[in-house]
Parts: structure tokens; C-alpha cells; sequence
């Protein structure tokens, strides 16, 4: 017998979870199936495929923004509407960037941070 992946495990979740009738008792059916396959200590994977999995199916993507101080709420939000779309947004504060923020949007990354332009004029200045 083929062994099941976690991604497999996460899309049937998503499925049966959609239908939005009892899920309390979907879940536990699920769970029966891992229990089943001697699958349960693919747990954690599967519930980590299914937030990814879903989020893909809602169209979200995930922003993550670490500044230097906590944002203004305007600031947040010209930050979100110039990325656009539905949106998960993680935000943290990290003192050592002096100001500015680096703002990660899926696989790009945008270092707006003091400490990163400090850093390359200490360049210029060094190498000309």
C-alpha cells in the first residue's frame, strides 16, 4: 500500500472541512483515518500543509513586516494597500534596525531598514 502524504492528508482535510456540516465529527473521522494508518505522528506536517493549502485556495498571501519600532496604523496600511489582494500579515519589532522596516511579501524580500543603508554607505565610504 502507498504510503499517504501529509499534502495528500491536508487537501481531504481542506475537502472535508469545506462541506461545513459537523466538522467536530469530520475531524474525528480524520483523525480515525491517521489513527488508522499509523499516520498520527504526521500530525503537525498535515496541519501545516492544510494552513498553506488553504490559504492558497483563499488566495492569501503572507507578509511578513519587522520594523524597527511598531508601525502607525497609517503606515500599516499604505504598506498593505500597495501590496494588495487578501493578506496575512505577521508583524514583529527588531530594535537593531535603528528605523525603517524590511517588508517580506511571499519569496521577495524589500530591506528598507536604517541599519541595511548604514551599511552600504560604510561601503561606499570604505571602497569608493
Amino acid at each position: 500500500m502507498k504510503k499517504i502524504t501529509p499534502l495528500q492528508y491536508a487537501i481531504f482535510l481542506y475537502e472535508l472541512t469545506s462541506q461545513g456540516a459537523n466538522i467536530t465529527k469530520q475531524i474525528n473521522e480524520f483523525l480515525g483515518v491517521l489513527a488508522k494508518n499509523n499516520d498520527l505522528s504526521k500530525i503537525r506536517e498535515v496541519i501545516n500543509d492544510f494552513e498553506k493549502y488553504e490559504k492558497r485556495q483563499r488566495g492569501a498571501q503572507d507578509v511578513e513586516i519587522i520594523s524597527a519600532t511598531p508601525l502607525a496604523k497609517d503606515l500599516r496600511t499604505q504598506i498593505l494597500s500597495a501590496i494588495g489582494g487578501k493578506i496575512d500579515v505577521k508583524e514583529t519589532v527588531n530594535p537593531e534596525l535603528l528605523g525603517g522596516a524590511i517588508v517580506t511579501v511571499g519569496d521577495t524580500m524589500i530591506d528598507g531598514s536604517l541599519r541595511r543603508k548604514l551599511k552600504e554607505l560604510s561601503k561606499v565610504l570604505i571602497y569608493g
